[in-house]
């Protein structure tokens, strides 16, 4: 394929703006002769984002079926290719997104990983002794700690109580969650 000069790159160009406005006034052929014309360079763009090829097609018409519902954004006499491509850019980006997220969900569903092996002595339900927990925490986080999450005060009443401001309370509380 040989290169475009200057002056063949800016006729293109001109022929593509003056279909996109014939395009925005209903003519049918023109909507065919752009996305003949374009079509090539559009496919080119969307196969360097684009590692699954599968799922190419359903790019490449997304991005043509957003052209088509945007087409009166277009503003006649400005070069149509950097429009189009902030169009295609735009629909790529939201197509990975949606490609991420969804690949993101697929691993979270997958098989749940092995577990290590429990002592006979623990059953699988076992929570970890509270009272037990709680005697192993300092004084003050394991006041925080029981105003809080077992008698269910506010951090208001919680930190009056003890004599505290509530964001010292908040930090008892933060570690006693943590140990």
């Amino acid at each position: 394929m040989k290169p475009l000069d200057e002056s063949e790159r800016s006729d293109r160009s001109r022929r593509r703006a003056l279909l996109m406005e014939r395009l925005q006034a209903g003519d049918a052929d023109a909507c065919r002769e752009l996305l003949d014309d374009i079509g090539p360079a559009v496919s080119g763009f969307l196969r360097r984002r684009i590692a699954d090829s599968s799922e190419l097609e359903d790019v490449y018409q997304e991005v043509f079926m957003a052209l088509f519902e945007a087409r009166q954004t277009y503003e006649p006499g400005r070069p149509l290719e950097p429009w189009l491509f902030a169009i295609a850019r735009n629909v790529t980006a939201d197509h990975l997104r949606r490609h991420w997220t969804r690949s993101n969900w697929q691993e979270l569903a997958a098989d749940p990983p092995d577990r290590p092996d429990r002592s006979i002595d623990e059953s699988p339900g076992s929570a970890p002794d509270l009272a037990e927990a709680l005697e192993k925490l300092p004084p003050n986080q394991r006041e925080a700690f029981s105003m809080l999450k077992l008698e269910g005060l506010s951090l208001e009443a919680a930190a009056a109580r003890s004599g505290v401001s509530v964001g010292a309370l908040k930090v008892r509380a933060h570690r006693a969650f943590k140990a």
